[in-house]
């Protein structure tokens, strides 16, 4: 989906949206979403934005309540949510989540969130949230406190894909500061809920809100103003940056997306950390610095050396100078191969046509008989032929009996070679050759 250029806002005080930026979401999304907890923030932002605009987008409106059921509250908030919604006559759906119970309050309730608005948005919806200029100062100081690089002093962007898809999420009142989205409800006479949590000091965002910003906003009376502006120049910078970075890795990386070391390799240690932040994320993954820096220096290790560094959602690995971004690792799945039957597993599929098969897990010590008429050891060939570490396990050992015939189609015994074997490796985990 292209996105509007235009800013959504065209007056903080009365809240105005601007009406190009209206028909630019409403013409391009198949459905547009609220994320309406009930509180004054995302009231305002459905009751204003739905006093300006036409019948025929209402229709395409619909407000989503994520049910968290943290607070004894919970049910009753459902039902408030519900209630302004049918008085605005707009369409009305509520999503109850569970709640990781591994990661912390704050971030298992956001993560449980945005997994909600992925279950029910489609392609080429968009979901409006109300973070407000308040939220992006409170966010960029979080991350400052915790060390955070340039992206992080991005703070929350205004606009970003959601998912793996195209649907997208925007928050028109970035720019609002609270005291404009208070002034609003009061003077339209809302009625929002007040989540008791957001005054637990014990959360550091809380902590931030209630005790830190008002002593620096006395001292900086523009302090929200201007982080925000900076926020902003921020993204613009960072973006034409990550631009050029990704242009470079293009060049450097190969056919199977792997990152060529040696361009990077005899760069100071502060420029190769650039570059393996840059490509690491933009394969989606983000590490903290500490974590940057450990991988950065064991895949600075001689060249004998096979380091794997395993993170939440996957695995780094190298080779032939090359790094890797690999998915976890799964068990080998093994199997009796019925002839001209594919069976699909993990990271490949194959089929055989020939009966008596099985796919059996790679032997501890075995010898393979070459068409010459030489043995050469099993490990020896899986290096002659440059297999990828990560591969090995993997590979289709089809036996027959006691006996190993094939290696997927990279290998067949000679007394075997009547048999059709078809392997198709799967682009999930990179086979470079």
């Amino acid at each position: 989906m292209t996105h509007s250029t235009a800013k959504p806002l065209i007056a903080l005080s009365p809240l105005r949206f601007n009406a190009e930026w209206i028909n630019s979401v409403f013409t391009r999304a198949n459905r547009v979403w609220i994320g309406f907890s009930g509180g004054v923030d995302s009231h305002v932002l459905l009751h204003a934005l739905v006093n300006q605009i036409s019948t025929a987008q209402k229709q395409k409106l619909t407000v989503l309540h994520v049910h968290h059921g943290l607070s004894a509250n919970a049910d009753d908030w459902l039902r408030h949510c519900e209630s302004i919604a049918e008085n605005l006559a707009v369409s009305f759906v509520a999503e109850r989540v569970q709640l990781d119970a591994q990661a912390s309050l704050e971030n298992a309730a956001r993560n449980a969130r945005y997994q909600a608005f992925q279950t029910v948005m489609a392609d080429q919806d968009v979901i409006l949230l109300a973070h407000h200029a308040g939220d992006q100062v409170e966010t960029v100081l979080f991350r400052l406190l915790r060390g955070t690089g340039g992206k992080g002093l991005i703070g929350i962007p205004q606009e970003r894909q959601l998912g793996d898809g195209h649907a997208r999420l925007i928050r028109p009142l970035l720019m609002a500061s609270k005291a404009d989205i208070e002034v609003y409800a009061k003077q339209h006479q809302l009625v929002w809920i007040e989540d008791e949590s957001n005054h637990d000091e014990r959360f550091s965002r809380n902590f931030l809100r209630h005790r830190v910003v008002p002593v620096l906003t006395a001292r900086f009376p523009a302090m929200e103003r201007n982080i925000v502006s900076s926020s902003q120049r921020m993204a613009t910078d960072y973006a034409m940056l990550s631009q050029f970075a990704q242009q470079q890795l293009a060049v450097w990386c190969n056919a199977f997306g792997g990152l060529d070391l040696s361009y990077i390799a005899n760069k100071p240690v502060d420029e190769r950390l650039f570059w393996w932040r840059h490509f690491l994320q933009a394969n989606g993954v983000s590490l903290t610095q500490a974590q940057l820096e450990s991988v950065e220096a064991m895949f600075s290790a001689a060249q004998d050396k096979q380091p794997e560094f395993v993170f939440s959602h996957g695995r780094i690995m190298r080779h032939q100078n090359a790094i890797y971004l690999l998915p976890p690792d799964e068990g080998v799945i093994l199997a009796t191969l019925m002839s001209g039957v594919r069976v699909t597993r993990s990271f490949d599929c194959i089929s055989v046509s020939g009966n008596g098969c099985a796919l059996k897990a790679r032997p501890q010590s075995e010898s393979l008989l070459m068409t010459n008429g030489k043995t050469r050891k099993l490990k020896k060939w899986l290096n002659d032929e440059v297999i990828p570490s990560w591969w090995r396990d993997h590979l289709p050992y089809v036996y027959q009996g006691d006996t190993l015939v094939a290696i997927g189609d990279l290998w067949c015994h000679p007394h075997y070679s009547h048999l059709n074997i078809q392997w198709q490796v799967s682009a999930i985990l990179p086979f470079p050759r």
